[in-house]
C-alpha cells in the first residue's frame, strides 16, 4: 500500500513548502519542519505575514441520537445492515459507528451495482467492500449487491436477513442516496403483517429522530436509521445542481489518458491529480457521465482552475472554490508492485493506475475524504 503525507503550502503564496533549495519558491528552514510543522505555516520569503494553515481536518458529523439507536442495538445483539453507494463509497467510514458496532454482526450492502459495466463482477466490488470495512475491524458476515430503483431483488436479501438475524433486530443505516429508502419500499410492497404491531414512524425513545419500525414478528422490528452524515463528500460541499451533474444516472464513465511527469488531470474544478515523478503512466478516471476531465501542465493548474470557473470549459464547476486556499492537497508514492491503485475521491471519482514507484499528488475540496488502496475494478 501507498504511504500518504499532507502536502502543505505557504497560505500566503500558494508555494509548496520544501527545504531544500533556498533559490526555489516555498522554501522553509529545516529547523522548522524539524520541531513540527508551526500551526500557521509559511514560506521564509513572507515570514512576516499572517497567514492560516493550508489544511482542514477530516470530520465526521455523528448524529447522537444515531449513536443513541445503535446503543440499543448492541446492547439486543441485533443484526446491523450499512448499505453504501458503490459509486460514492470510497472506503471512509464513519469512525463514531464503527466503534459502536464493532461487536455486532453487520450485513453490508453496495447499491447501484447496475451503474458498473458488465466487465466488472460482482466478487471484485465484494472484494472491494470486504477489504474496506476490514481495515476498519468490522467483518462483514455478509456482503450483498444490489441494483437501483426498479433493480432491487429484494427476495435473497430478505432470506439473508432472516438466516444472519437470529430472530433479533435489524437496524438498517447507511447515508444520503445509499439506497436505503429504496430497499424498504422493495420490501414493503410483498410485506405481509403477520404480528400484533403495526408498522409506524415515530421518535425513537430518548431522542428527537424518527425511525421508521416495522415488525417482523412479535418480538422483533427492522428499524430504518435517520441518514448518516456525508459530510466528507464532494456532494455535501457543492451546489445542489452542482451535485446532481456529479452523480451518475447511467453507466460509470471510464477515460482512459496516458500521461507523463510534469502532468495533471483536472476533474472540473473539484479535484485534480498530479504526476509528480515516475514513467508516462495510464490513468484510468471512473465518473458520472456529465463529468469531464482535462489534462494540463502541473504548472498551470492554478490559472487553469482559476479559467474553467469563469469559461466552464471543464464541468462540473461549483462557485464555491475560489483560489487554493479552499483546497488540499495529499501527496502518495505508490509503490513499485505492478498492482493496480485507486486514489478516491468522496463522492466524485476514483483514479486508477498500476504501481510504478510514482508519486502523485491530488488536490480536492477542504474537508473531502480522498483515500488510496488497492483497486475496486482490478
Amino acid at each position: 500500500m501507498a504511504s500518504a503525507k499532507r502536502v502543505i503550502r505557504c497560505h500566503n503564496c500558494g508555494a509548496i513548502l520544501q527545504s531544500d533549495d533556498k533559490k526555489k519558491s516555498g522554501f522553509i528552514s529545516k529547523s522548522i519542519v524539524e520541531n513540527g510543522v508551526p500551526k500557521i505555516p509559511y514560506c521564509n520569503s513572507c515570514y512576516e505575514k499572517m497567514l492560516a494553515l493550508n489544511a482542514s481536518s477530516l470530520e465526521h458529523d455523528t448524529d447522537k441520537d444515531i449513536i443513541k439507536i445503535l446503543s440499543d442495538a448492541v446492547a439486543t445483539d441485533a443484526l446491523v445492515v450499512w448499505m453504501v453507494d458503490l459509486f460514492s463509497f470510497n472506503g471512509t467510514l464513519n469512525p463514531d459507528v464503527v466503534k459502536k458496532i464493532k461487536k455486532l454482526n453487520v450485513v453490508v450492502i453496495g447499491s447501484k451495482r447496475d451503474l458498473f459495466s458488465s466487465g466488472v463482477s460482482d466478487s471484485m466490488l465484494i472484494r472491494y467492500l470486504d477489504e474496506r470495512f476490514s481495515e476498519v475491524g468490522i467483518n462483514p458476515v455478509s456482503i450483498k449487491l444490489i441494483g437501483s430503483e426498479d433493480k432491487v431483488d429484494v427476495e435473497p436479501l430478505l432470506i439473508e436477513f432472516k438466516e444472519k438475524r437470529r430472530a433479533r433486530d435489524v437496524y438498517l443505516i447507511g447515508e444520503v442516496n445509499s439506497g436505503k429508502t429504496t430497499l424498504i419500499n422493495k420490501f414493503l410492497k410483498n410485506y405481509i403483517n403477520k404480528t400484533k404491531w403495526q408498522i409506524k414512524t415515530e421518535l425513537y425513545p430518548g431522542t428527537k429522530s424518527n425511525v421508521l419500525e416495522i415488525p417482523l414478528s412479535n418480538s422483533s422490528f427492522l428499524y430504518e436509521l435517520p441518514d448518516l452524515s456525508n459530510s466528507t463528500s464532494v456532494l455535501s460541499k457543492v451546489e445542489k445542481d452542482v451535485a446532481k451533474l456529479v452523480t451518475p444516472k447511467k453507466e460509470i464513465v471510464m477515460t482512459r489518458r496516458f500521461i507523463g511527469e510534469g502532468s495533471a488531470i483536472m476533474v472540473g474544478n473539484l479535484a485534480c491529480l498530479y504526476i509528480i515523478s515516475g514513467h508516462h503512466t495510464s490513468v484510468r478516471t471512473f465518473m458520472g457521465e456529465k463529468t469531464e476531465i482535462k489534462v494540463v501542465s502541473n504548472e498551470k493548474v492554478d490559472d487553469m482552475m482559476a479559467e474553467n470557473k469563469k469559461k466552464k470549459f471543464c464541468r462540473p464547476v461549483s462557485e464555491r472554490f475560489n483560489s487554493f486556499r479552499d483546497y488540499d492537497m495529499f501527496e502518495y508514492e505508490l509503490e513499485d508492485d505492478d498492482l493496480r491503485h485507486d486514489i478516491s475521491v468522496e463522492g466524485l471519482c476514483w483514479f486508477s493506475t498500476r504501481g510504478k514507484g510514482q508519486t502523485l499528488r491530488v488536490l480536492l475540496p477542504k474537508g473531502v475524504a480522498v483515500k488510496e488502496c488497492l483497486s475496486k475494478v482490478r
